[in-house]
């Protein structure tokens, strides 16, 4: 099968939740004998140099990159106030890649083309215009939930105006876009009942985030007990405000319970203020750090107090194939195959988080109990290999039907 993978931006390196889930699938197909081509945004903000790519990256398959600034500009984003398209989906906009695109149909013989997020799909009509493909729109999440989400527990005015707006107008797109593709890939039940609510009426199917479970080796010797952390990218918005909740609103109490007890806070990007807990109530900042699984390992619970976005946790379902306890939100933990008190807690407010984290700290035992099913659940359903068969299998179901 010849697939044509579009991406708003290249997965390298593997530092946040979005690369891991591109990367793993594009290394899947590859694995599985697709011939991939793979043609992305090469965005300021995650740009890479091809000539310094690991060989076993550019072993993913046929690479095409295109250069976009499409940074937030404060001159654009106020001029974007007075039309009505989405600003999240103009800033992803190239005719450089367009036209990118439209050589490669040109070239090339594309059974599938993959649009990896609602960002990518204003190159659907090149697409069309050149190529007779299977086209697949792969929702990483149901983007505009995402800023419904952060509109509502804004506390300031304007900033809460502006948040409605754009989610209002990115909203407006992502549901007049989802009948244009041939197939939609959901990530989780939650979002697939979402589209179908919203009028989708072509196939979706549901198709988990897979993790390469080689990669992630499981070490219990060096182990920090007691010990909490949260590993995640710090410039995703649902990120920070989950850990200055958890700061404010659960963390002080904790510490004066449980004063030996330290928290540590690592990821990609993490905002200069957040460094201002540093060493304040045995809190750890400790920024990005090179290696995570290592990070992971070295600690005892993870937490995600998350209360906005969609999707899967990328990081939640790494955590469980390394062994970890984990507290998350209902959310947080949204669509994955998990059931609290046997292989994850579940903890929705902060009297909840306390009460699970006191539990873990009076019961040791179960730190390892509840890891150790993780563990085994991670293994058996969220192989990235099984996943891309499935996967494969619905795109030849659809390029059968078209034909």
């Amino acid at each position: 099968m010849n697939i044509l993978q579009i991406t708003n931006r290249f997965p390298w390196p593997l530092k946040d939740g979005g690369a891991l889930c591109n990367f793993n699938f594009s290394k899947g197909f590859g694995d599985a004998g697709v011939n991939l081509t793979l043609a992305s945004l090469n965005t300021e903000k995650h740009y890479i140099d091809y000539e310094e790519l690991p060989q076993h990256v550019k072993n993913l398959g046929d690479i095409h990159l295109t250069y976009i600034d499409n940074r937030i500009k404060p001159v654009d984003a106020f001029l974007n106030l007075f039309g009505s398209k989405s600003y999240h989906i103009e800033r992803f906009i190239s005719k450089e890649f367009e036209q990118q695109l439209e050589d490669l149909c040109k070239n090339k013989s594309f059974d599938v083309v993959i649009f990896e997020s609602i960002f990518v799909a204003p190159y659907l009509d090149v697409i069309r215009k050149n190529s007779k493909a299977v086209c697949i729109l792969r929702q990483h999440n149901i983007e505009y939930k995402i800023w419904e989400s952060l509109a509502a527990i804004e506390q300031i005015g304007p900033k809460k105006s502006y948040l409605k707006l754009l989610a209002r107008r990115l909203k407006k797109y992502e549901l007049s876009k989802i009948n244009s593709f041939d197939g939609i890939s959901a990530i989780t039940e939650i979002d697939k009942g979402i589209l179908k609510q919203e009028g989708c009426t072509q196939p979706v199917e549901v198709f988990p985030f897979g993790i390469q479970l080689e990669k992630l080796v499981r070490t219990k010797d060096t182990i920090e007990t007691p010990s909490l952390f949260h590993l995640g990218s710090m410039d995703w918005l649902p990120n920070q405000e989950a850990i200055k909740w958890f700061i404010q609103q659960v963390w002080d109490e904790l510490y004066e319970q449980f004063p030996d007890l330290h928290f540590y806070l690592a990821g990609r990007n993490i905002p200069v203020s957040f460094f201002d807990y540093n060493n304040q109530n045995n809190i750890r900042v400790l920024g990005e750090i090179e290696d995570a699984i290592g990070f992971m390992n070295s600690k005892a619970i993870m937490i995600v107090p998350l209360f906005s976005g969609s999707g899967i946790r990328v990081k939640i379902l790494e955590g469980m194939a390394l062994g970890k306890c984990i507290i998350s939100t209902t959310l947080g933990a949204q669509g994955i195959d998990s059931t609290h008190k046997e292989n994850i807690l579940i903890a929705n407010t902060a009297e909840e988080f306390k009460e699970a984290i006191h539990y873990l700290m009076q019961n040791p035992s179960e730190v390892e109990r509840i890891g150790d099913n993780a563990y085994k659940l991670a293994r058996e359903v969220y192989d990235i290999k099984k996943i891309v068969a499935k996967k494969l299998d619905f795109f030849k179901r659809l390029t059968e039907h078209q034909e």
